[in-house]
């Protein structure tokens, strides 16, 4: 992802094209009154809404043999809103200080009167990245604050940033992704690239193509891009999985090499010291599979060591050694993965290290360290893989999130040479969500009850981790705004909150509901539509809304089942019309709903059932059909009805 300073734009003026009206013939006739010309103009596009406008950007980038480098940015920016003030009163600019400096060229606003406001020096501030405040052993990330002076609606403000890289992240090697920007107004934004002819460096250009010249042994590159309207939202989805930067550029020739380098920084770190062995053996007394140990250890790596969220390759590459870890109690995704690994090998079980990207698919032909921006675990126990994202904190062992499953990654087993391998698609187990409600209807129109959930699954991670991330003070409240956002618009009492730390059961969830006037209960009226209290399946779609069409397949969260069914005692003496019966079959997907009336009690039932785990391209039509008939059937009513006695009929004697 790019930041700020690479982004750029030229305001560009079009000139207009004129059309001559054409020269009179001679004619014996009497000639028409002469017209005047006409002259067609195209206009320039309109950009005065716009929040800013970038009009140009330099980016230029030189790196030498050994992997030391420069970045020269330059840029320019229309401000035209409040909005484009506030995201440019401060510039940031990241670096690390253990290998990287930044010089700040200089920062300045140009004026409409002509004037030019300098920023100066004692307006740039050198400051330790926020992650250190919390976790200082990630104190070489740095970051430079400029306060941009008499920054203003109106301006044009310019800068020039060089960052150096002093030392490589390794040795003899350099790599490179850079993206053109396709949101904002981009009026002209320019790619240099400078390289040494006999550093064998591969440059792939998958938009926009280049130029090349080369000069005294080096190889100049020049891109130039501009982007002159936003995306149309009603333009088809572009692929995520196919999509590339713009530019990469590599020297590492495959992926082995890669692996080699990591395992070489990896090995000092896996140092298994006796305050591990001792915690590792604690953790696993009395199991007796490795199953079960691998359970525990990553258990309490997973929800005992604090995940600093810092990217792969943010600040640094090589990890901490996992005694640092764990004596801090905190690391980010490397520095857990080493803990976890140190750990089992206390136990006798092998891991290794994963790298992956939480963002983006892998680009199997280009060998970068780049494509990478997270680490996970993988261990072969009792002969099959088992998976393992300590990051992800209170997800069960096994279970990936959706963002890194069904991807390509790269195993760095220690010792040994390095591979591809494919995350898996589906959960670890079948999803299943269960709900049920108990529920009594008065005549007055106010419903009570019980509420009863259990779940697994994405959707169990998400609840779960909501929970440990609130005070419990505060669990009540949360309590409420979910039971809500499943449109239910009562009270709840008497909560059971979930286990949060119990990670392998699957998450529970219960409370008593109260509702006054059910569903706009009016008590005058002897007749009311009512619809079974259960939330939606999350995937109906109302009429008149325009399903976007995607280019890739639309997940289904795993394979698995969700559930739900409510009895509701109707008061006595009513009756009711049920709504119809819905079965919805398709090769992926099916959807079932079932309504009955037994001893005064309405029960209704509603299941989905995820058959694969996405719905391919070339059904993407028919689900949307599918899920309009799901949504027809969500907001389906019964009747309720007194009925209505017979008229007496008195003979007259």
């Amino acid at each position: 992802m790019k930041n700020l300073q690479h982004h750029a734009c030229l305001f560009a003026l079009l000139l207009p094209a004129c059309a001559f009206a054409a020269q009179d013939k001679p004619s014996s006739q009497s000639a028409p009154a002469p017209q005047p010309a006409v002259v067609k103009i195209d206009t320039a596009p309109d950009y005065s809404k716009e929040a800013l406008v970038w009009d140009q950007v330099q980016s230029r980038l030189r790196f030498e043999t050994d992997g030391t480098g420069t970045r020269e940015t330059t840029a320019r920016i229309r401000i035209q809103a409040d909005a484009g003030v506030k995201a440019f009163a401060v510039l940031n600019f990241a670096y690390t200080t253990s290998n990287q400096q930044i010089e700040i060229k200089y920062v300045r606003v140009k004026k409409p009167d002509g004037s030019t406001v300098v920023t100066p020096a004692y307006n740039v501030q050198d400051l330790p990245a926020d992650v250190t405040r919390t976790a200082p052993m990630y104190s070489d990330l740095h970051e430079k604050h400029v306060a941009v002076k008499g920054l203003a609606v109106g301006d044009i403000l310019e800068y020039q940033v060089v960052q150096r890289t002093l030392k490589p992240d390794v040795a003899n090697q350099f790599w490179l992704e850079y993206s053109f920007e396709k949101d904002q107004i981009m009026l002209d934004e320019e790619l240099y690239l400078d390289l040494p002819a006999s550093s064998a460096a591969r440059v792939i250009s998958h938009d926009v193509q280049p130029t090349t010249t080369t000069a005294s042994g080096r190889i100049l590159y020049h891109w130039s891009s501009k982007n002159l309207a936003r995306t149309d939202p009603d333009a088809p989805a572009k692929s995520v999985r196919n999509w590339k930067p713009s530019v990469e550029l590599t020297t590492f020739k495959d992926w082995q090499q890669i692996g080699a380098w990591y395992d070489s920084l990896q090995q000092n770190s896996l140092e298994l010291t006796p305050a591990l062995r001792t915690r590792a053996l604690d953790l696993t007394k009395g199991l007796k599979t490795d199953q079960e140990k691998a359970q525990a250890i990553y258990n309490d790596v997973a929800l005992h060591i604090h995940y600093i969220g810092l990217e792969f390759g943010i600040g640094r590459y090589q990890p901490h050694p996992a005694d640092d870890v764990f004596s801090n109690q905190y690391g980010d995704c490397k520095d857990k993965h080493t803990l976890l690994a140190t750990m089992l090998k206390a136990v006798g079980i092998e891991a290794w290290p994963v790298l992956i990207s939480a963002n983006r698919y892998l680009d199997p032909e280009v060998p970068s360290p780049g494509q990478f921006n997270h680490v996970i675990t993988l261990a072969m126990i009792d002969g099959k893989p088992q998976w393992m994202d300590t990051t992800s904190e209170v997800a069960p062992m096994g279970l990936l999130l959706m963002n890194l499953r069904d991807k390509q990654a790269l195993a760095v087993p220690v010792g040994k040479q390095a591979y591809l391998v494919s995350t898996p698609a589906d959960l670890p187990q079948p999803r299943l969500i269960h709900f049920e409600a108990h529920m009594q209807l008065s005549d007055q129109g106010v419903i009570t009850g019980h509420i009863d959930e259990s779940m697994n699954g994405d959707v169990a991670f998400m609840v779960r981790n909501a929970y440990r991330n609130v005070a419990q003070s505060q669990w009540k409240v949360l309590t409420e705004n979910f039971i809500h956002s499943q449109n239910f618009g009562g009270e709840i009492s008497n909560p059971q909150y979930p286990e949060v730390e119990k990670v392998d059961a699957p998450l529970h969830l219960a409370m008593d509901y109260k509702r006054d006037h059910y569903y706009e209960w009016d008590p005058d009226k002897s007749s009311h539509w009512i619809g079974p209290p259960m939330p939606s399946m999350g995937g109906e779609l109302a009429p008149g809304i325009k399903e976007k069409q995607v280019s890739d397949p639309i997940s289904l969260y795993g394979r698995g089942r969700t559930e739900y069914v409510t009895y509701v005692q109707l008061p006595a003496g009513w009756n009711i019309t049920l709504p119809k019966n819905v079965d919805l079959v398709e090769d992926y997907v099916e959807y079932h709903a079932a309504y009955s009336y037994v001893d005064g009690v309405f029960i209704a039932r509603r299941t989905l059932i995820s058959k694969q785990v996405e719905v391919p391209v070339a059904q993407l039509g028919k689900f949307a059909d599918f899920r309009r008939a799901m949504y027809n059937d969500w907001n389906d009513q019964a009747l309720l009805f007194l009925p209505v006695e017979p008229k007496k009929h008195h003979l007259l004697h």
